[in-house]
């Protein structure tokens, strides 16, 4: 037995629970409201997620750490909100009972066993058994039910001893009979003696509460404050009120409640609010009048009716441990809940609360409920059977868009404005104020009113024809369509009498043509979400843009949003989160809610009245104050380092249960594989985290919801590991190195460097002496180059020498050549004289005497070059130009003697012309030899032949 139940406030925590209380009668008036019927968040922990046995006896809560502490029949169970851990006592018996102290001892009682539990040098919890001090041996076989923590002491009980534990001695205070559970109640102590009635311990005394005679004869369970002086005293099977003079009945409810139900464990939980659990019946949530606020069994969502113990948390939520697993009653937070757990009224696409009743739209009709009969269950309206998909209130009448059509619903009952199927979106027009615009399975209908003021099918749309799942209307009175199965976003122009589509434009991108592409107007804008995040359509540019500057709180994970009537924007992220911002904020605000109910694609946040916001789910609806919008995030502990382990070595592990200070820790450079796990003590929320290691990341991680994170390979030097949640921006942090080798640690260093200075020195004298061995041969050597120097001098002269004899010889060469080239012209022009002498002869006939003209042609052809001639050109030719013709005429065999004249007058760069002169040949002979010393060198077209001899 732990917490409240009985138990005097301890004074440093009184100020934080008179807060809790002015907060949580707030809270509570939901439950106050006209959806009273719905209750606060259940969260269920069964065995296979705290790996011990079914049944827990108690529930305690450190209150420094925040850890919790639960007597399960396996043994100590602790959570810490990220991690559950058995703990065994040394006898492996059953913990029956729990509680924490002050200092953070955990002290837990068992069958002939009880002792405590505290945190060893290495951080991990470790028992100290106190059953050596006691001396009675019948303690053997008695079982401690019941663990009070108190300022005389702690007090161990059983149900036939009472221990008290103080200055590390234990003392044995006799009952006078047989007892139940001892009660602290204010400064009292309390509890029933079977057969005799209700005593005061009062030091090591017992005193009789007169005329508490008939409780002897039942089954006191629970002692409780009641007002200033006042106490309850729950039994079994009743209630009573004890004014310190009488007992009366507390509630005759209440008591055919715990007659029916057996009560047995009650808690102080509020100003004016008790908890009672029963055996068979779950829990029982109470005020002080006898008023039930809340009713929690196994049929509405606890995992088992029989309560074996409750806790208030830190937080104000409610522990129960059942018969079979824990749960957690979510009494802090605002937000309340309606699950239909029978699964009688189908999947909840779309809600809304009409005159006094509050309608349902699911997969298999419309249910409605009165809500000032908080006990009635909905019922389904009828001729509404089927797939309702929106229910709107427009100008105080509730329309429904139906599979089937669409109706106006009245109170109970139904009428078919429209039979064309599938109502998917309605809304009014805003140029139009009379008239409403509809999207369907196949077209867009406009509704009208009638004399009567009611709204009534007036026609569809002409010109459209596509399933429509969203539509808005932008100011310059446009509709914009999301159509159905991915066919896109399309942008209308109504006639003014709204019969038909004047004009319209697609907008193709692929991005638009998503399962998850949405459609909302955000002040009077235009804005989709995809997977590319939030585009706001830029009507100057007629385009869809991102917008950051003007959203800030846009974050790229957007799924939907949804737009309240005061502006407020609802934000649903990929992930199922959901949270709330206003158009002109930086940010947006988690709330608390699972992300995995919603019904998928069509996801809904209702704004039900001025007070509501309802967020639907696949069983049933969330329930949102509007005034504790600002309330959601209040902020949780610190995360918290939980361990710290070799990855090599998991014996090497240090565990840290939620200082503020922790030590700094050393690894040797074979455990630079770490493991750090981390934690929050904070139950409601899931939290994720972010940390960075100085000394090895450059910036923090992402969020993240593990839990844990691993480093390997870390070389050795100094680290602080930072953490931080996303529900707590202040960091807990540890220190820690990975120490060097032993190879390499401070005075192995000093070695090497002693080491390397000796070795440098003996390097340093052996650089001397050869250095004196290098002087001497360099002294030799330079002798010796003395000598071959001279000896290079005089090969160098005659080498001169000889290039000066070789220049000369070429130049003389070259002059040769030129005069070889003179006497060639020479001798053209002698054959030119010889021809003009013959066409002279030929002309004068005979009158000129033979033996002259014989004379002079004997003086030409003597004067003529001969073949002679053209080797002595050749030889100049070859001395000037190094070989030119031989190099040639090795590559090309086949040249003949006039293709190599030809190749050395081309070498010379001379024009057809001048060798036609010394060819004595004609300029088309000479172009005919061109061609074909052309073919025999293989020259393409393209290559010039007196380029090519050139260069060659």
């Amino acid at each position: 037995m732990s917490g409240f139940n009985g138990h005097l406030i301890p004074n440093g925590f009184r100020q934080t629970f008179i807060c809790f209380l002015l907060a949580f009668g707030s809270r509570l008036a939901v439950a106050q409201s006209a959806y009273s019927f719905c209750q606060p968040e259940l969260i269920q922990y069964a065995k296979q997620t705290y790996r011990a046995y079914n049944q827990n006896w108690g529930v305690a809560q450190n209150r420094h750490t925040r850890f919790l502490y639960f007597a399960n029949s396996k043994g100590l169970l602790e959570f810490d909100g990220s991690s559950w851990k058995v703990y065994e006592l040394p006898r492996k018996q059953r913990v029956r009972s729990v509680a924490v102290d002050g200092q953070g001892r955990i002290y837990t009682g068992a069958l002939g066993e009880f002792g405590y539990w505290f945190p060893n040098v290495e951080g991990k919890l470790a028992y100290h058994s106190l059953g050596s001090l006691i001396r009675e041996k019948a303690f053997r076989n008695e079982e401690i039910w019941n663990i009070l923590i108190t300022p005389q002491g702690v007090l161990f009980q059983s149900f036939a001893f009472v221990y008290r534990y103080q200055q590390n001695k234990v003392q044995l205070i006799r009952p006078p009979a047989t007892v139940l559970f001892v009660h602290q109640v204010r400064k009292q102590l309390l509890l029933e003696v079977l057969e005799k009635g209700l005593y005061e311990l009062q030091g090591d005394q017992y005193k009789f509460v007169e005329g508490s005679e008939f409780l002897g004869r039942e089954t006191v369970n629970t002692i409780l404050p009641i007002g200033d002086h006042d106490i309850l005293i729950g039994t079994e099977r009743a209630i009573y009120r004890y004014d310190g003079k009488q007992f009366r009945p507390f509630n005759a409810h209440i008591n055919d409640f715990m007659q029916r139900n057996r009560l047995n464990r009650g808690l102080l939980i509020g100003p004016d609010l008790y908890a009672f659990g029963t055996l068979l019946n779950g829990v029982l949530i109470a005020t002080t009048d006898g008023k039930i606020r809340y009713h929690f069994n196994q049929k509405n969502g606890l995992q088992n009716s029989t309560v074996l113990s409750m806790c208030q948390d830190a937080d104000h939520n409610l522990w129960v441990g059942l018969d079979k697993g824990i749960d957690l009653i979510n009494l802090s937070s605002p937000i309340q809940y309606f699950i239909d757990h029978a699964d009688d009224l189908g999947t909840v696409y779309d809600m809304a609360r009409y005159g006094d009743n509050l309608y349902l739209g699911t997969n298999q009709g419309v249910y409605y409920k009165p809500l000032n009969q908080a006990d009635e269950p909905f019922q389904l309206i009828s001729g509404t059977q089927g797939q309702v998909w929106d229910l709107a209130v427009v100008d105080n009448q509730l329309l429904c868009g139906h599979n089937k059509g669409t109706f106006r619903i009245e109170g109970t009952k139904a009428q078919l404005l429209s039979d064309i199927t599938g109502g998917w979106v309605l809304g009014r027009l805003k140029n139009y104020p009379n008239k409403l615009i509809q999207g369907t399975y196949t077209s867009l209908c406009i509704y009208q009113k009638d004399v009567r003021g009611k709204w009534i099918f007036s026609h569809k749309v002409a010109g459209f024809s596509a399933p429509v799942r969203q539509l808005d209307e932008d100011g310059d009175g446009n509709i914009w369509v999301n159509k159905a199965a991915n066919q896109g976003l399309e942008r209308l122009r109504l006639s003014t009498d709204l019969r038909r589509v004047e004009r319209s434009k697609t907008y193709a991108d692929a991005e638009f043509h998503s399962p998850v592409l949405n459609l909302c107007r955000v002040q009077n804008r235009i804005v989709v979400t995809s997977t590319k995040g939030l585009r706001v359509y830029d009507a100057q540019h007629d385009r869809f843009v991102p917008d950051q500057t003007a959203y800030p709180w846009a974050e790229s994970s957007i799924r939907k949003i949804f737009p309240m009537p005061d502006s407020t924007l609802f934000l649903l992220r990929q992930d199922g989160s959901v949270s709330w911002t206003q158009p002109h904020e930086q940010v947006s605000s988690d709330i608390p809610v699972e992300a995995n109910q919603w019904v998928e694609d069509f996801e809904k946040i209702v704004p039900l009245d001025t007070s509501y916001i309802a967020l639907c789910r696949e069983n049933g609806f969330a329930l949102l104050p509007r005034t504790e919008l600002n309330h959601l995030s209040d902020s949780a502990p610190k995360s918290v380092i939980r361990t710290v382990t070799s990855v090599e070595d998991p014996s090497i592990s240090y565990t840290f249960q939620g200082t503020s200070t922790l030590p700094k820790l050393s690894f040797s450079h074979t455990q630079a594989n770490l493991l750090i796990s981390f934690c929050t003590p904070y139950y409601t929320q899931p939290v994720n985290y972010s940390y960075w290691l100085e000394n090895s990341m450059k910036a923090w991680s992402p969020y993240t919801t593990s839990k844990q994170k691993e480093f390997n390979n870390l070389p050795p030097g100094q680290y602080v590991f930072h953490l931080k949640s996303n529900l707590n921006p202040k960091e807990s942090l540890i220190m820690f190195e990975i120490r060097p080798p032993w190879y390499w640690n401070t005075w192995s260093r000093l070695l090497y460097i002693l080491f390397l200075g000796c070795l440098f020195w003996l390097f340093y004298q052996l650089h001397l002496r050869r250095v004196a061995v290098q002087q001497n041969r360099i002294r030799e050597n330079l002798e010796e180059k003395l000598r071959h120097q001279e000896e290079e001098s005089q090969r160098e002269i005659i080498l001169l020498q000889k290039e000066q004899l070789e220049q000369g010889l070429i130049q003389k060469s070259e002059e040769l050549a030129n005069s070889t080239m003179a006497l060639i012209q020479k001798n053209e022009l002698l054959v030119q004289l010889r021809e003009e002498l013959n066409r002279v002869k030929v002309r004068s006939g005979s009158r000129l005497p033979g033996d002259d003209f014989q004379r002079i042609n004997t003086l030409i052809d003597n004067n003529i070059s001969s073949e002679q001639d053209w080797k002595l050109f050749e030889s100049n030719f070859n001395k000037v130009h190094e070989q030119f013709l031989k190099h040639l005429l090795e590559k090309y065999p086949d040249l003949g003697q006039g293709d190599l004249k030809l190749a050395a007058y081309l070498r010379m760069n001379l024009s057809t012309k001048e060798i036609a002169q010394l060819l004595n040949i004609t300029h088309r002979s000479v172009e005919l030899k061109r061609y074909r010393l052309r073919k025999k060198l293989d020259l393409d077209a393209e290559t010039n032949l007196s380029e090519f001899m050139i260069k060659y």
